[in-house]
Order: structure tokens, then C-alpha cells, then sequence
């Protein structure tokens, strides 16, 4: 049964995928277009690294927060869970700043 299930699950999803993916791809007609395409899908991807990057970041604040949450009354613990804190917003702050900064660089010395 539970193979049964889960071929019908690849098959759906190959035929979505097929159906999805099959349309008709043409050719630039210049290189500003094909310029300006790359440009829009390096944006996407960066936008999509990005959100990555906060998203795994709200996941290990709201871990910190969980673990340290029953001993909150002592000052120690409570220190310690806001310098983790700190620390995951340190931290998506400079992946996401590095995700922009890196290709913008890359592009001046070109």
C-alpha cells in the first residue's frame, strides 16, 4: 500500500512538472535582452538566498528562546539567551548584507 502511494505521489509530480515546465522557450533577440534577463534571475536567486538565510535565522532564535525558556528567572540564563540572540542576528545580518555586497564588488572590478 505505502508503495502504491508513494508511486502515485512521483508520477503526480512528474506529470505537474512536465505540464508546468513545457512551454515554448525563445531565443533573445539582443544582448541588452539577454542582459537584463540575467539580471532579473541573479536578483531572484539573491532574493531567495537571502529569505534563506532569515528564515533559518528566526528558526535558531526561536530555538535559543525554547531551550532557555525554563530557567529564565535566573539573570545568567537570561544573559546568555539574549547574547544568542544577538549572535543569530549578528549573523543573518552579515549573510544577508554578503549575499548583496559579494556580486555588487565582484561587478566593480569587471
Amino acid at each position: 500500500m505505502k508503495r502504491k502511494i508513494t508511486k502515485c505521489l512521483v508520477s503526480a509530480y512528474t506529470v505537474s512538472l512536465v505540464f508546468l515546465n513545457s512551454g515554448v522557450v525563445r531565443a533573445a533577440s539582443d544582448a541588452g535582452e539577454v542582459q537584463s534577463k540575467l539580471n532579473t534571475g541573479l536578483t531572484s536567486i539573491k532574493v531567495v538566498i537571502t529569505s534563506v538565510i532569515a528564515i533559518v535565522g528566526i528558526i535558531a532564535a526561536a530555538k535559543i528562546v525554547i531551550s532557555k525558556l525554563p530557567s529564565l528567572d535566573d539573570p545568567n540564563m537570561k544573559n546568555e539567551m539574549w547574547r544568542g540572540i544577538g549572535m543569530v542576528a549578528a549573523a543573518v545580518a552579515a549573510g544577508g548584507a554578503l549575499t548583496w555586497l559579494i556580486p555588487w564588488v565582484y561587478g566593480l572590478f569587471q
